[in-house]
């Protein structure tokens, strides 16, 4: 009996993962960092979202943390925008990634798709954001609806994962 409780322990400690997105229009700052937002979890076992921005984590341990933010700018002036994690509230240090979103094209925005993925040490009830913002105040981070001709699924403006990779050593 000990050795199935401990098996089906060690079975849902493992199982800790959930993703995350979002379809709507997310608009940022110039002057400070804003918390992306989340409608949507598409599937999850363990980790769960919280105050629509908080991914909160169920167990110690290191996780693989990835996201995929699509950026449009409408304007005619180039884009620099900056996405960071934040655990409980505050800025992981050196994962900042900033990119420069082109300018439109006519009538089609300037688009870039920035995915980033990091390996992050977590305590039980911790909590990830994704933050960002905007050098100009121009880019949005935008959905796109699905196509008909050609065909093509939803774009959802922003894709956040985090899996469970292991326990802390020792």
């Amino acid at each position: 009996a000990n050795v199935q409780t401990s098996v089906s322990n060690l079975v849902a400690f493992t199982r800790a993962y959930g993703a995350f997105s979002d379809n709507a229009d997310q608009t940022g700052s110039v002057s400070a960092g804003t918390a992306m937002v989340f409608n949507s979890t598409d599937v999850a076992d363990g980790v769960t979202l919280a105050s629509n921005s908080h991914l909160v984590v169920p167990n110690d341990g290191i996780y693989n943390l990835q996201f995929s933010a699509q950026i449009l700018n409408f304007t005619s002036a180039e884009d620099n925008v900056t996405i960071w994690f934040a655990l409980n509230g505050n800025a992981i240090p050196a994962t900042a990634s900033i990119a420069e979103v082109p300018t439109k094209h006519g009538t089609s925005p300037g688009a870039y798709i920035m995915t980033v993925n990091i390996l992050q040490a977590l305590a039980a009830g911790d909590y990830i954001q994704l933050k960002w913002l905007s050098e100009t105040g121009n880019s949005v981070i935008a959905t796109a609806p699905a196509g008909t001709s050609p065909a093509h699924p939803t774009s959802p403006s922003l894709i956040v994962t985090a899996t469970f990779v292991s326990a802390f050593p020792g």
